[in-house]
């Protein structure tokens, strides 16, 4: 069976839909694993891994920019998200979907959220 060689590796644009809203973001994979992502609103960083044929699984703590005031849908105000994403590459794209559990500015969980996203790859 041939090994895949394909990897994320290099930068994305893309948009993540949750809530009814659409957020557009960079992200870049770095080839040792990490990656960091820029959004209009927040910054961030994390991991990510090859998980098989054209699939990757990412997980990132993305913070809000000290000049964003977040309100959760719940009303909170929030200070950062945790997102894991399981994605596909295919035709071009790398599409997914995962959870963004949102924190307050005390750690605390305020709201929770599905999340898909797609993203192609900047040449």
């Amino acid at each position: 069976m041939p090994v895949s060689t394909w990897t994320p590796v290099g930068r994305w644009t893309g948009t993540v839909t949750h809530d009814g809203e659409v957020d557009q973001y960079t992200v870049d994979f770095a080839p040792d694993g990490s990656l960091s992502v820029t959004t209009q609103k927040s910054t961030g960083t994390g991991a990510w891994t090859v998980t098989g044929d054209d699939s990757v699984e990412f997980s990132l703590r993305e913070d809000f920019n000290l000049d964003v005031t977040q309100i959760s849908p719940n009303g909170h105000r929030a200070a950062y998200i945790q997102i894991d994403i399981t994605a596909r590459h295919e035709d071009g794209a790398l599409t997914g979907e995962g959870k963004a559990v949102v924190h307050g500015p005390d750690d605390v969980v305020i709201y929770a959220t599905d999340a898909r996203t797609e993203a192609r790859r900047v040449s």
